[in-house]
């Protein structure tokens, strides 16, 4: 009777071990997979932008183990260039999505360094035969100067990659509206929430498709 119950006893811890492990797996899932890439180095694709980049949780969203946030939160586009080859050049991917530019317009850095930092940017990114994908920069919610100022960087953006055929992804026609980022898909006056970034994602596997990737 005695060895039963402690047999029982063992099963039951098994089965909740088991089950935590399992739960802890499936939470922890994305930043588990993050440290397998790293570790496993020469990602296919390397997500590079600010904390709207970093706070998205790839490996999930786009349902591969060859895909590495490099994002930076806090970071504007001179620290992107900065760190554009330690961050994603020595990573030799074949693609890279770049955002950014949020950051520069909350501190007030001028539309002509941001334009230039980017430009530098998609052109180191080029050279070393990656391929640059530009998601324009996401408005902010009820904020009509820096909107305004979102929109200069924007057509800027498209007008480049158009010159270059560097494909551009339109975040702003599924999230926003007139007044800016709509409040069912932020949260915060900046950041997405799941609804947003299942959208970009979705954009994001047309361009990989696309490219064969």
């Amino acid at each position: 009777m005695k060895t039963q119950r402690l047999l029982a006893a063992s099963l039951g811890l098994n089965v909740i071990l088991i089950l935590a492990i399992g739960i802890f797996s499936f939470v922890y899932r994305d930043k588990i997979m993050q440290r397998f890439v790293s570790v496993k180095g020469n990602p296919t694709i390397v997500m590079y932008g600010n904390s709207i980049t970093a706070q998205g949780k790839w490996t999930a969203l786009l349902d591969r183990t060859d895909v590495l946030n490099s994002g930076l939160p806090g970071m504007s586009t001179y620290h992107f260039l900065q760190l554009l080859q330690s961050h994603v050049i020595d990573l030799h991917p074949k693609i890279c999505f770049v955002k950014g530019g949020i950051n520069d317009i909350t501190v007030g850095v001028s539309q002509d360094k941001m334009q230039g930092f980017y430009k530098a940017i998609l052109d180191k990114l080029l050279a070393k035969k990656i391929i640059p994908v530009v998601t324009l920069t996401v408005y902010e919610q009820n904020d009509p100067i820096s909107k305004k100022e979102v929109d200069t960087l924007n057509s800027f953006l498209i007008k480049y990659c158009q010159q270059h055929q560097i494909e551009h992804i339109d975040l702003n026609q599924f999230i926003s509206d007139s007044t800016g980022l709509k409040a069912e898909f932020a949260v915060d006056k900046t950041h997405l929430n799941e609804k947003a970034y299942e959208i970009w994602a979705g954009e994001i596997k047309r361009v990989l498709k696309e490219k064969g990737i």
